[in-house]
C-alpha cells in the first residue's frame, strides 16, 4: 500500500485522507496550468486574455488548496482528540483569517 494508514484511524479519517489526496492533486493542476497555457499560447495574441486565464487558473487553484489545508488540519486535530469538534476546530484558522481580511479596509466594521 503506498499510503501507510494508522490502525487507529476510522472510516471517516480514511475518506478525509484520500479528498484531501485529490484536492492537493486538483490544487497543484490549477496552478501548474498557467505555466502550460503560457507555453502553448506563446507569442499571445491577446494579453488581456492571456492574463485573465492565469488568474482564473489560479483563483480555481485556491479552492482545493483550502480544501486540502482544512482537511489535513482536521485529521491531525482528529487524531489528537478524536472527535467531530475536529472539524469545527479546524476551521478556527480560515474564519480568522476571513475576519483579517474583511478588517484590512475596516469593512468588517461598518457592516456590524
Amino acid at each position: 500500500m503506498a499510503i501507510n494508514v494508522p490502525d487507529h484511524f476510522e472510516l471517516i479519517d480514511k475518506v478525509t485522507l484520500i479528498v484531501t489526496l485529490y484536492s492537493t492533486t486538483v490544487a497543484a493542476s490549477f496552478f501548474v496550468r498557467p505555466v502550460v497555457y503560457h507555453h502553448l499560447q506563446y507569442p499571445y495574441g491577446s494579453l488581456d486574455k492571456f492574463k485573465s486565464r492565469s488568474h482564473r487558473f489560479i483563483i480555481l487553484g485556491l479552492i482545493p488548496a483550502g480544501l486540502t489545508l482544512y482537511l489535513g488540519l482536521q485529521l491531525a486535530i482528529h487524531s489528537l482528540i478524536g472527535s467531530i469538534e475536529s472539524f469545527i476546530l479546524a476551521s478556527l484558522p480560515f474564519i480568522l483569517v476571513y475576519f483579517l481580511f474583511r478588517a484590512r479596509k475596516g469593512e468588517f466594521l461598518k457592516n456590524l
